[in-house]
């Protein structure tokens, strides 16, 4: 029994467009399926030995990926998956889906491990694990907080401003009861 993420995003950069994002991890949190659609490309990979394999395009294209491997692209949802997977401190090797055109590039990452806080969101606080990530290639980095299966905030890339937890997700913080004025 695995994990399924599916969103469809609207983004305005590099122009405004529509993506649908769908990735299917297993029970370790590896990606198993990953398909995303961004309009004008769309690209689907599975995992085959010691490879990423798909279409993009409507083109088979066949990517070195190891079982340790993470696979990225600009949403939450495989910052949520790779930090489902870390314990702790890690520089990782990830194929990164470049945005909107979906070409795979390996990479490498570093996500530090901060501590256990308390995050304010749009839509309450909540407990989360709070990850330092750097793109290592660009140097690019950010923080991002992580409570169970979703990235409640990741500055300067995404911002929470919705959530139904479902059964199982996790809840917000409950504001401590009002005071009363003695008079």
């Amino acid at each position: 029994m695995g994990w399924r993420y599916f969103s469809e995003i609207e983004r305005d950069e590099p122009t405004q467009h529509r993506e649908t994002v769908d990735v299917v991890v297993d029970a370790g949190w590896r990606v198993v399926r990953a398909r995303i659609e961004t309009g004008s490309h769309s690209i689907v990979l599975e995992i085959a030995d010691g490879a990423l394999e798909g279409i993009l395009d409507g083109e088979r294209i066949e990517v070195p990926y190891g079982p340790e491997w993470h696979l990225d692209y600009l949403t939450p949802a495989m910052n949520a998956i790779t930090a489902q997977r870390l314990t702790e401190t890690s520089e990782i090797d990830v194929v990164y889906l470049q945005p909107v055109t979906l070409e795979p590039v390996p990479t490498r990452q570093r996500y530090e491990l901060v501590r256990r806080e308390v995050v304010e969101t749009a839509v309450g606080k909540y407990v989360s694990t709070r990850w330092h990530y750097t793109a290592l290639a660009t140097g690019w980095e950010s923080d991002l907080w992580v409570a169970d299966d979703v990235v409640m905030r990741y500055d300067r890339a995404f911002e929470l401003i919705s959530y139904e937890a479902g059964a199982t997700g996790p809840v917000p913080v409950p504001l401590p009861p009002p005071t009363l004025n003695p008079s």
